[in-house]
Parts: C-alpha cells; sequence; structure tokens
C-alpha cells in the first residue's frame, strides 16, 4: 500500500488524482504547509517537498514527474500512459517533462519570484516574464488539445491530464483567465472535472468548480 503526503491544492493533487483512476490502495496523509516545512517532515522525504509517495519497503519517492513516471510503469494495466517502450511513450514522456520543467517552474515564478529576486522591483519584472513564458507553455498545449483532443494523449485519457489541470488551477491572474485565454484548455478542464473516479478528490481539494483554488 501506498502512502501519499499530500497538501490540498498543492503538486500532490495531480498523484491524489492519479491513484484514485487506477484504483489502487494507499493512505491519504493531509498535511498543512507549515508541516511540510518542518524538520520532523524531513525525516520521512530529507527534500522537505509534497508530493512524496510511502512505498510498502519504507522508502518515499520525490518530485511529481517522478512520482508519475513511476506508477504508470508500476501499473501497466491501468492504461494511464501508452506502453513502455513504445513511441507514444516516448511521446507522453516528453509532454510529461515539459510540463515539469518549463510549465510548472514558470508558474512557481510567476506566483513569486522573491528568493530570486534582490530587490521587490526584480521580483516583479522576473514575475512579468515568467508569466509570459507560462503563457507560451499553454498556447503548445492549446494546439495540441485544439488539433488531437480531447485528452493531451488524443483520445486517450493519461496521467499527463491531471497533471496539466493540476498546473491550470494556479495561473494568474487565475484559472478562469486561463480558460477565457486558451478556449481548448478550458474545455479540457471541464472535461477532467467530468471524471466520475475524481469527484471525492476534487471536492476534497475545494476545485470541483473553477475559481475554487485560491492560493
Amino acid at each position: 500500500m501506498y502512502k501519499l503526503y499530500n497538501v490540498k491544492t498543492w503538486g500532490s493533487l495531480s498523484i491524489h488524482c492519479m491513484l484514485e483512476e487506477m484504483e489502487a490502495p494507499y493512505t491519504n496523509i493531509w498535511m498543512t504547509p507549515d508541516q511540510v516545512r518542518s524538520r520532523d517532515f524531513r525525516k520521512v522525504n530529507p527534500v522537505g517537498v509534497v508530493p512524496a509517495l510511502g512505498l510498502a519497503d519504507g522508502r518515499v519517492l520525490f518530485e511529481s514527474a517522478a512520482i508519475v513516471s513511476f506508477l504508470v510503469a508500476a501499473h501497466p494495466e491501468k492504461r494511464l500512459s501508452p506502453p513502455l517502450g513504445s513511441a507514444d511513450y516516448g511521446e507522453f514522456m516528453s509532454i510529461l517533462h515539459f510540463m515539469s520543467t518549463e510549465l510548472y517552474p514558470a508558474t512557481n515564478l510567476s506566483i513569486s519570484a522573491a528568493p530570486y529576486a534582490a530587490t521587490p522591483e526584480q521580483g516583479a519584472i522576473v514575475a512579468a516574464r515568467a508569466r509570459e513564458r507560462a503563457d507560451e507553455c499553454w498556447l503548445f498545449l492549446e494546439k495540441r488539445l485544439a488539433a488531437s483532443g480531447p485528452w493531451l494523449m488524443g483520445r486517450d485519457y493519461s496521467a499527463l491530464d491531471p497533471y496539466a489541470f493540476m498546473i491550470g488551477l494556479w495561473q494568474r491572474p487565475s484559472e478562469e483567465a486561463l480558460h477565457a485565454r486558451f478556449p481548448a484548455i478550458a474545455k479540457h478542464a471541464s472535461a477532467f472535472r467530468a471524471r466520475p473516479k475524481l469527484k471525492a478528490v476534487l471536492e476534497a481539494h475545494g476545485v470541483m468548480q473553477p475559481g475554487g483554488y485560491r492560493g
């Protein structure tokens, strides 16, 4: 059985959705931001971040894209990715890592660039540039969905879809503003919210309806 260390609407949301879709046995451990930052949590996960996924042998995985990659490989029968080693799987991994290394950090910087800036003025400039980069990433995903949706791998729902949905919640100034600019992204989010297995998870995180995220 897995253990998911989880903070509402944080980066653990996509893993929470995956575990529910997979119907995998897991224990959900709700945490507060202060608990994640505590020394006690460092004993669980030395890098002190969520998501963290505890394995049956006591080891703990971290980094959301790494956990996604592990889960689709560990449970190929759940079909949350194309077959391992296939060309489609290579494409799946490309999109996953594009989101994790380009869109995710750009989004984080657009929310607050203070840790990387010497002055508030510098921070504002970095955050504005980060929003521009995030929009470039969303435009790429928008075109992909418009051309071959409804899901990021075309007709087949995959682990890419909760990942994109999660990052969409965090956009500035709001998820609704993102959807106004990118209609295919808006359609994707609506289809995602309509998945029956995800209703309880999305309600628990407070994001069953657009605008629920208030981070």
